[in-house]
């Protein structure tokens, strides 16, 4: 894959609804952060997209979790079309399990993966934040005794 500039660099920017979207839109405030803004949204709720819809193109993948395999199923399914309709070259989120599957998919089509765990989790990572482990380029938790128990998360600092 070429390596690309910040301008031609193709964004997205996805968390579920509620405070994992509250925690990436007060990330993506701080524009010294962030060369460049995203070119699209994934999240899991339409009354969420709506909200968004003024940031640039969202895309709705629904909610799910592991006690839901069909929800799960039909979330990937979402996910895989928007993946290869866009093209992300990479995807910044602070999760929940539907991101982590659209994460999945879009690791496995080449874009790279940030991946930050929620800062409600004090003592361990999330059941989906442990599942981006396997594919994140860079995980990133908001404990240091959180980072301490996985060797591939990074604490470097408080973020929110």
């Amino acid at each position: 894959m070429k390596s690309k500039g910040c301008k031609s660099l193709k964004l997205c920017a996805g968390a579920s609804a509620g405070g994992h979207m509250n925690q990436l839109l007060k990330l993506l405030e701080h524009s010294d952060l962030w060369p460049i803004q995203p070119a699209f949204y994934v999240t899991t709720l339409q009354a969420v997209a709506e909200k968004l819809e003024e940031r640039g193109p969202v895309y709705v993948i629904g909610e799910c979790n592991r006690h839901h395999p069909w929800k799960a199923l039909k979330t990937l399914c979402r996910s895989f079309r928007i993946v290869l309709k866009e093209r992300p070259d990479a995807v910044i989120t602070t999760g929940s399990m539907p991101l982590a599957l659209f994460c999945g998919l879009a690791k496995l089509c080449g874009a790279k993966v940030v991946w930050i765990d929620s800062i409600a989790n004090m003592k361990k990572l999330s059941v989906s934040g442990r599942l981006a482990l396997h594919f994140a380029d860079l995980l990133l938790t908001q404990w240091p005794e959180v980072a301490e128990r996985y060797n591939k998360a990074k604490y470097v600092g408080a973020l929110l």
